[in-house]
């Protein structure tokens, strides 16, 4: 074949699908809810030497970004992986107990006066 007729395009995108990063799962085995806003973090933050045995590249790399605390949304953007395959591969993490949720703050949860007093004379002082 000339290389003339050879068709390269390192920008042709991804070579594997994303049913294929998942294992053809389009939702969480575990049936967990990861919304665009939740916060995920690694549950150990100094990996050992076996810790990235049986992980995917695509794994290892949300770990990587999950040393500290991130939400599912970055993390999606961060990988350019749909967000859909990013769900499923954090649910696989936080299955394995490598990612831990953050849990939110309650709706009705206010900070004290005292303390959003404390800011703001801390910004005053700037």
């Amino acid at each position: 074949m000339p290389a003339a007729d050879k068709w390269v395009d390192r920008n042709a995108g991804p070579v594997v699908r994303p049913y294929a990063l998942t294992g053809g799962r389009t939702r969480p085995a575990s049936g967990a809810v990861l919304d665009l806003i939740t916060v995920i973090v690694a549950s150990s933050l100094t990996p050992g030497p076996d810790d990235s045995l049986g992980l995917s590249p695509e794994h290892r790399r949300i770990l990587g970004l999950c040393r500290g605390p991130a939400t599912v949304a970055d993390v999606a953007s961060t990988t350019a992986l749909p967000l859909g395959v990013v769900r499923v591969l954090i649910a696989d993490l936080i299955g394995q107990g490598r990612i831990t949720v953050l849990a939110a703050r309650p709706v009705g949860e206010e900070p004290s006066t005292a303390m959003l007093k404390e800011v703001l004379n801390g910004l005053r002082a700037l």
